[in-house]
């Protein structure tokens, strides 16, 4: 009984320790994908509105702009990590799949 306990504790906690890190790449990589887009626009607005006089056009903007492309970058993301393709080609493959039921079959005949 010792023998399998000692045979058995190396593996787990190695097969521990990297799905922590692996967890813990996967937070911070999606963190900085919407961190860096979001503020990197405001802070790039505010230099503009600074430069040319405006109060907050380019800063309200440019946030906005940031907020697009960080949701943009959250569902690359989720395609990248799901078992599921992008909405178009799931479409694709049910139209595909309806045309076929359709299709009278000549194999049959």
């Amino acid at each position: 009984m010792n023998d399998k306990q000692s045979a058995s504790t190396p593996e787990q906690p190695e097969q521990g320790s990297q799905n922590f890190w692996a967890l813990v790449a996967q937070a911070s990589m999606l963190g900085w994908n919407l961190m860096v887009p979001i503020v990197g626009g405001v802070l790039l607005g505010r230099y503009l509105d600074d430069k040319f006089g405006n109060e907050f056009t380019w800063t309200l903007s440019l946030l906005l702009g940031g907020v697009a492309v960080a949701f943009n970058n959250l569902y690359a993301m989720y395609v990248e990590h799901s078992d599921t393709g992008p909405l178009r080609k799931q479409i694709r493959k049910q139209r595909q799949r309806k045309a076929e039921e359709n299709e009278p079959h000549a194999k049959d005949e």
